[in-house]
């Protein structure tokens, strides 16, 4: 593993910016090399130790390994949130992480990445439960949690188990304890229960989390069996073609440029139109794919640059071309990567 110091983080950071500072274009800097926004990337491995990355190829470790494996992790402007066997809160950049709320026992640590929800335009993160209705939420940047309590008269809900925010702002939630989808339009609703459509096609019995696609709600039995569904309302559902019958570890849509499911052994999908298939050129055989996320960098001239990161069994894999083809950057066994 490429490691740095965090005082070797800082220096060369420092370095970068006077030079960026000083530097004019008609000076011989050639501005579509210059970083103007550059990304922050989390990963999480088997052991719960958790690293950070500037550029994708050096990581520092901001907490050693210990002995439960993360769950899901997330951040938003001022907070990074990383759900283990409880939740825990850093508001100093991953450098210390304290405990925030006490969460029911989880013996199957899955789904990875959709337990936990930036919301869009709400200055707000959810974070899912087993207690109550299933849903705890922060206004304060994880300093204060409450169970959110706002939901339709006589809902039962609870033990949900993934959260989806379409592009629109709209919400979604699923109860394994009820087996049904909810929703919330806007930070000040409540959650309704979705009533399906009986002229339309359901979701068949399955182990099934959320997460999206630009405006469309997906759906994913994370047995494998069922396969992968999309919706824009939820009331009625059309099935992705294309996935092997293995486990689904992961569904997600890295910056709205692509969808990609991450598979038992099998590697990843890539949607193509509406059937997935396998896009593995550069992926060690026999990947299982845990983690997904996509990150930007926007150079001074104002150039932007995607990659698409993947946490597997086998190493953290990164893609400069939408998923196409992929190169490791990091030794280990990753669960989590954002």
């Amino acid at each position: 593993m490429k490691k740095r110091t965090l005082l070797h983080t800082l220096v060369v950071g420092a370095m970068f910016s006077v030079a960026f500072q000083s530097c004019k274009k008609e000076n011989g800097i050639d501005n579509e090399k210059i970083i103007k926004k550059p990304y922050g990337l989390y990963a999480t491995d088997i052991d719960g130790q958790l690293l950070h990355s500037t550029d994708g190829e050096e990581y520092d470790v901001l907490l050693p390994a210990e002995s439960y494996p993360a769950r899901a992790l997330t951040y938003s402007a001022a907070a990074i949130y990383w759900l283990k066997g409880n939740l825990h809160v850093s508001r100093d950049n991953g450098q210390n992480f304290n405990p925030a709320l006490t969460l029911q026992p989880v013996a199957t640590p899955t789904p990875w990445q959709t337990s936990i929800l930036s919301a869009m335009d709400q200055n707000r993160v959810y974070v899912t439960d087993q207690r109550d209705r299933g849903i705890y939420l922060t206004d304060d940047d994880g300093k204060n949690w409450f169970a959110d309590a706002k939901w339709d008269e006589g809902l039962i809900a609870g033990n949900i188990n993934s959260l989806a925010q379409l592009m629109n702002g709209t919400m979604f939630a699923r109860s394994e304890t009820t087996d049904s989808i909810y929703r919330k339009d806007n930070k000040d609703d409540n959650w309704s229960m979705v009533v399906p459509d009986a002229t339309k096609t359901q979701l068949p019995d399955g182990q099934f989390f959320l997460s999206r696609y630009n405006n469309e709600l997906i759906a994913t039995d994370r047995t494998g069996k069922n396969g992968v569904f999309h919706t824009s309302d939820a009331t009625g559902w059309t099935a992705y073609t294309g996935l092997p019958k293995r486990a689904l570890y992961t569904t997600i849509a890295p910056l709205d440029e692509v969808l990609l499911v991450g598979t038992d052994s099998f590697g990843v999908y890539r949607l193509q139109g509406n059937q997935f298939v396998p896009s593995n050129n550069g992926l060690t055989d026999y990947s299982s794919v845990y983690g997904i996320a996509g990150k930007e960098v926007i150079y001074k001239n104002n150039i932007r640059k995607t990659f698409i990161f993947l946490a597997t069994n086998k190493g953290l894999f990164r893609s400069e071309d939408v998923g196409n083809n992929w190169v490791k950057v990091n030794d280990g066994s990753y669960i989590g990567v954002h």
